[in-house]
């Protein structure tokens, strides 16, 4: 009997174990994220966010076509938190990105469920992070959100957030606001959307990259043509010689 019991306690402790969920970075040091505007409705900004809503922060000088990069400096995972130290430039049109404009670190727990308190991102400028740790959506699916916060794990790991008029401070936002920011499977923003009453798109960022099969596919597309160019040119020249 004390033997079965032994065994059985033992069996609950190794399947524990076995099914825990390791949470890490899913980015790498000296990887570079790149992020583009496609919407800014500058107007609309201004009368959520107040007139200076792009002098600081995320915000500042973002409108439609800039691009932000995102340099990971360094990686500290250990049994508490995942620090991300990260090198920011902030919204550019051109491609000479200079010296980084910020140097910061974003901190999570390394198991979500260190958290006791209800979370929301209000000190953030966007109201979401851009990474999360990974998996990312078991992580998300353990968080503790605010009722402004609706996960998504269904198809794409997503954010649903819905914002009520005043419900940050008084007079922000000054209108009912609505993101849905979508991560990839390596915990990184791919799409962010605010909306206004209606479904009106003012804000669209996208994470700018090639998906990992464009890469192979465009080298297969350029053998193939390659291929079919000089199997071209050799029939040419035979079809001469013969006539």
């Amino acid at each position: 009997m004390i033997g079965f019991i032994l065994l059985f306690i033992l069996n609950i402790y190794t399947t524990s174990n076995g099914t825990a969920i390791k949470y890490g970075a899913g980015v790498n040091k000296n990887e570079e994220l790149l992020w583009t505007c496609n919407v800014c409705d500058k107007d609309e900004m201004k009368d959520i966010f107040g007139n200076d809503w792009d002098n600081s922060g995320l915000f500042e000088n973002l409108s439609r076509g800039k691009k932000m990069k995102w340099q990971i400096k360094d990686i500290d995972e250990n049994d508490l938190t995942i620090d991300i130290e990260i090198d920011e430039w902030l919204w550019n049109d051109h491609d000479n990105w200079g010296i980084y404009d910020n140097n910061f670190q974003i901190s999570y727990f390394s198991n979500p469920k260190y958290y006791i308190e209800d979370i929301n991102f209000s000190n953030y400028a966007f109201l979401v992070p851009f990474l999360f740790p990974i998996p990312v959506s078991e992580y998300l699916g353990e968080l503790n959100f605010s009722k402004w916060y609706d996960v998504d794990n269904r198809v794409l790991t997503t954010l649903n957030i819905e914002i009520t008029k005043d419900s940050i401070m008084q007079n922000y936002p000054i209108k009912d606001i609505t993101i849905i920011a979508i991560y990839n499977e390596r915990g990184i923003l791919t799409s962010y959307k605010l909306y206004l009453t209606g479904n009106i798109v003012i804000l669209d960022i996208s994470y700018d990259y090639l998906p990992f099969y464009v890469i192979p596919t465009l080298f297969g597309l350029t053998a193939i043509i390659t291929i079919a160019i000089i199997v071209y040119i050799i029939k040419r020249r035979r079809l001469k010689l013969i006539s």
